[in-house]
């Protein structure tokens, strides 16, 4: 009797199993039917060969989606990952924030790393140049008007941000280019510059003008909202702190002209695919529009934000004389399988030639797949990637890589996110002010711990720094790259044994680097002697330069020690040999108690222990 039973549940089983299959494979086979892309090309860019690249990666992300997904469940969004059921997280949206263009050499390396594992459309922005220009008081110019040649050809034209800042990518254009032309235009004044692709990285231009005293600086911030079904938290945090973020931005002494709007989408077959409300000035008006958005539709994963960004980038009446900020936000990727003509790089490539700067927000749910694609349109458009973490904390604060973001490199930082729309907005406007808002040197801060020698904090402390000045570097740097540390220098003489001790330790860090390769240090003190770094001083880059080419080493890694209260402070640099400027830069404060006694004879590295020989 017990073996009849058992036979019939085995029975039961393997028809529930038979029936869970077929329905598995009819809703395949819906969804690949759905996801099946018309035949002409996606845009005048895109080709048949990439859109057919983009399809298959779509699909083979599906996988990798489970793996990266920062939460699983996005409408669960007030739990925290890992915590059981019902246990809250912390009030208020948390988010952090990644500036790709600061960790240049980081992105560059994400992108390369997952770009055939996603679906997404290219932009190459493996070169990259930094034009700042500047008034004859060293003032940015905001909106100055750039044109890029390669001879008499004209490659791309854009605008300068507030800072005066203006990327030129070569990577997009021809290789055989080698040579380049700018000419930058404001305030009846022009300038023009001649550059070469493998020249400095940075380049300041100076218009024979003065900018003038800003008041009043015309500012829109558009909210580009995905607000199907799974957004509302994010929906209702809006609501809440639009009054506050408004309050913050207003009351700052230059009293700027502040204009809110949005742009509302969802997806194909939703209440609508994308719903425009024009930026106004009238916060009231704002607020009773804002008041009606709600969460609802969705449902298959992607949603259309390319249809968002073309109305964003061409159907908003953005002002031309001030600033213009975007915030996507989003726990979605975007469908690209719809053969839309305009696509998200076309949206990015036209707000960089108006220098409408996009923020991505990506929430909880968030897809590398859609992670891709946001941190592409911020880094282009000179914005910065922001993520919920709701209460988790990234991997540079202690927490599980992957929890809050797939990857926040050495660059992460944390807040609430109104707190980052205040901020961001008040960066903008600060360089339009004679008292810019400080940034805040990015640095790594070692104290003494009593069950760690000090050498193994110090090589901690080091590591950090070199990771650092590799995910900062304005270039592109590839693994192997030859890298030499130059003696710490110190003006100081009574700094001199700490510097030394500093110098091996962080030769030491050098040496273990899976990125650089160290270059010895044969004949190092004699060839600095010869090009008069021999004694204690302040290195410049181009006489480290010559160091670098005598040693043989593309890049080298300076560093000078000062004395401050009771720390010891190392400034860092990674210079570039060949163009003889600094690539990145960071600090290491070193608790007194972690270096030499002054005075006293620095301690000897352990020798070996050598095996006795018959």
């Amino acid at each position: 009797m017990k073996k009849k039973a058992s036979l019939f549940v085995i029975f039961v089983l393997i028809l529930v199993a038979v029936f869970f299959v077929s329905l598995g494979c009819a809703t395949k086979a819906m969804t690949e039917e759905k996801s099946v892309a018309p035949a002409e090309a996606v845009s005048d860019k895109i080709s048949d060969e990439e859109r057919a690249i983009v399809k298959k990666k779509g699909e083979e992300s599906e996988t990798l989606t489970k793996e990266f997904t920062t939460k699983e469940a996005p409408k669960t969004k007030g739990l925290l990952p890992g915590k059981a059921e019902g246990v809250k997280g912390p009030s208020g949206l948390k988010a952090g924030f990644a500036d790709d263009n600061k960790q240049f050499n980081y992105f560059v390396n994400f992108i390369n790393t997952y770009k055939d594992k996603v679906p997404y459309y290219p932009i190459n922005i493996s070169e990259r140049i930094i034009f700042y220009c500047r008034d004859v008081s060293s003032k940015s110019i905001p909106n100055a008007l750039v044109k890029v040649y390669s001879g008499k050809k004209l490659l791309t034209t854009g605008k300068t941000y507030a800072d005066g800042s203006f990327m030129f990518y070569p990577s997009e254009y021809d290789a055989r280019l080698t040579s380049y032309s700018l000419t930058f235009e404001a305030l009846n004044a022009k300038a023009d510059i001649a550059v070469d692709r493998q020249g400095k990285r940075e380049h300041v231009v100076t218009l024979n003008t003065q900018r003038p005293q800003y008041k009043n600086v015309p500012l829109d911030i558009l909210f580009v909202f995905d607000t199907t079904g799974s957004m509302g938290e994010e929906i209702a945090r809006l609501k809440k702190t639009i009054e506050i973020i408004n309050m913050n931005i207003a009351s700052i002494s230059t009293k700027p002209d502040v204009r809110f709007g949005m742009v509302l989408y969802k997806d194909k077959g939703d209440e609508y695919v994308t719903k425009i409300i024009p930026l106004t000035g009238d916060l009231e008006k704002f607020q009773k529009e804002l008041a009606l958005v709600t969460a609802g539709g969705g449902g298959d994963g992607p949603e259309d934000l390319q249809s968002a960004l073309a109305d964003a980038v061409k159907k908003i009446q953005w002002n031309t004389g001030g600033i213009r900020l975007a915030f996507i936000i989003t726990d979605a990727e975007p469908h690209l399988d719809y053969g839309q003509q305009y696509t998200y790089v076309d949206a990015a490539h036209d707000a960089k030639k108006e220098a409408i700067k996009f923020y991505s927000i990506g929430t909880g749910g968030l897809p590398l797949a859609g992670e891709f694609v946001l941190r592409q349109i911020s880094q282009y458009t000179q914005g910065r990637y922001i993520f919920l973490t709701y209460g988790e904390r990234g991997e540079s604060e202690g927490g599980k890589e992957g929890s809050v973001s797939h990857h926040t490199g050495a660059n992460f930082q944390t807040d609430k996110l109104e707190s980052i729309i205040i901020r961001f907005a008040k960066e903008e406007l600060a360089y339009l002010t004679d008292q810019p808002l400080e940034e805040g040197q990015g640095y790594f801060d070692a104290k003494k711990v009593e069950d760690e020698s000090n050498e193994e904090t110090l090589q901690k402390l080091f590591d950090m720094a070199i990771a650092q000045l590799i995910d900062y570097s304005a270039i592109n740097i590839q693994k192997g790259e030859p890298t030499a540390v130059l003696p710490v220098k110190t003006s100081d003489a009574a700094l001199a044994t700490n510097a030394e001790y500093f110098t091996e330790q962080l030769s030491m860090a050098l040496g273990k680097n899976k990125v650089f390769t160290q270059v010895e240090r044969k004949n190092l003190q004699q060839i600095l002697n010869e090009i008069g770094l021999g004694q204690t001083g302040i290195v410049d880059e181009a006489s480290a330069a010559k160091a670098g080419k005598m040693l043989g080493a593309k890049m080298l890694i300076t560093g000078t020690l000062y004395k401050k209260n009771a720390n010891y402070e190392i400034f860092l640099k990674l210079i570039r040999v060949e163009s003889a400027e600094v690539l990145s830069a960071t600090k290491a404060i070193i608790d007194k108690n972690l270096g030499v006694a002054e005075g006293v004879k620095k301690p000897q590295p352990k020798q070996p222990v050598k095996k006795k020989t018959g």
